[in-house]
């Protein structure tokens, strides 16, 4: 364990056009930006669990929140130190392609974060009767998904640029495998790179062999909280039709008043803590391709100032609350 230190590294590149060509490259800039408190950092692995643990300074227990990355895969760590250095334990959580998990799963299974969730809340720092999500892309698709699993344990849910389904990747839970949702045909390749929102509300449910499951996230079945955050440029989804999806299941359940929702305009689909560059389009390693994100420079810095805000209020007043069982 050591000083809490996460650094977060940019590399800006200036182009003539939107084309990023290397040969139309004007300039190139490399600036970190380091999240430090006077906390401690501990790598995780317990088990099958692999992650980073903050902890903020102090005796704790403190509320517990599990970062849970998009589809870039690997360990990201800058988002779990800034809640850190707010007052949460927070667990930046792995779930593909870091150390020893697989780097292309077939599948997501979702006891790992089931697991991953229960050594966390019995960890003698954190209040033990329930832990929250802060989550993005695909991440936000499996923190509502254990939501709706284990009502026990997720206390709160912040989904950025949410998922309703696996559009990508299906999952097993207790040994049944779900089936997934597919949709090609509306992909629109352009100079800046792929663009998927096109496909999201037209997309299938697509049933594989020995499926049991359904695709759809069981989104009714959820008795805590949730925060969807989304922006209208978003590219990548189209998540302003999956955050509608969510809240009308939600309403239909008459659980509406679960729901928070952050509708940003132009706005793209990574919304992160403020003060970091927009991610207009991005190298996706895992898929080998460019894929758009999407955003207007100015209203996606806003919206990032403004959801940080948010999110923070939102965890605090109900996370703050949950009183520990030790």
């Amino acid at each position: 364990m050591g000083q809490c230190c996460s650094e977060l590294t940019d590399k800006t590149r200036c182009h003539e056009t939107v084309c990023y060509r290397a040969e139309m490259l004007m300039s190139r800039e490399t600036s970190s930006l380091w999240h430090i408190l006077k906390g401690t950092d501990q790598c995780v692995k317990e088990g099958r669990i692999r992650g980073t643990l903050f902890l903020p300074p102090g005796n704790g227990p403190f509320p517990g929140v599990i970062d849970l990355l998009g589809g870039a895969g690997g360990l990201v760590e800058f988002k779990a130190c800034l809640l850190a250095s707010h007052g949460f334990a927070a667990l930046a959580l792995a779930y593909f392609a870091y150390d020893d998990l697989p780097v292309e799963p077939e599948y997501l299974d979702l006891e790992y974060f089931e697991e991953a969730a229960e050594w966390f809340r019995n960890h003698p720092s954190v209040v033990s009767n329930g832990v929250g999500l802060h989550s993005i892309c695909l991440g936000s698709w499996l923190g509502l998904l254990l939501a709706s699993y284990r009502n026990d344990l997720v206390k709160a849910v912040v989904a950025i640029s949410p998922w309703n389904a696996p559009f990508w990747i299906p999952y097993v839970y207790k040994g049944k495998l779900s089936n997934v949702f597919r949709e090609i045909e509306n992909v629109q390749e352009t100079d800046e790179g792929i663009i998927y929102s096109n496909c999201v509300a037209r997309a299938k449910e697509f049933a594989l062999p020995s499926a049991e499951l359904a695709a759809l996230t069981p989104i009714e079945r959820i008795t805590c909280p949730v925060l969807l955050v989304y922006g209208t440029d978003d590219k990548n989804i189209d998540s302003e039709f999956t955050t509608n999806c969510i809240s009308e299941r939600l309403k239909a359940e008459g659980k509406e008043s679960l729901c928070t929702i952050l509708r940003h305009p132009n706005a793209g689909h990574l919304i992160e803590p403020p003060y970091t560059p927009l991610n207009h389009s991005v190298y996706m390693k895992i898929f080998k391709q460019y894929r758009v994100f999407g955003g207007k420079p100015n209203e996606h810095a806003l919206a990032q100032e403004i959801t940080w805000r948010k999110i923070l209020d939102f965890l605090g007043q109900n996370l703050r609350t949950c009183k520990s069982n030790l």
